[in-house]
């Protein structure tokens, strides 16, 4: 029985992942910027700095700015991550 309930858990786990239907394809986008100037519009593309995916900004994507740089995230389980250690993710200054 325990199989099959672990069979029915894994099968499930998709369901439960962020939409990625406004993610790029592989190889497609890849001059996204992972920062901005200022808030991009929808429709733009960008590369999420905590997960490196490339998506489309949408009207329910969430930003963070940071040391004058705006950040967007593909989905609400990155931004988290990115605001509890920016320095780790955020652009690094050129020197």
């Amino acid at each position: 029985m325990k199989p099959i309930l672990i069979a029915l858990a894994l099968a499930s786990a998709p369901a439960f992942a962020h939409d990625h239907a406004e993610h790029a394809r592989k190889g497609q986008h890849q001059d996204a910027p992972r920062s901005f100037d200022k808030q991009p519009p929808e429709g733009t593309w960008a590369r999420c700095p905590v997960s490196g995916d490339v998506f489309k900004v949408s009207s329910e994507t969430d930003f963070v700015t940071y040391e004058g740089r705006v950040y967007a995230f593909c989905c609400p389980d990155c931004k988290p991550d990115f605001v509890k250690d920016p320095g780790k993710y955020a652009d690094k200054k050129a020197s």
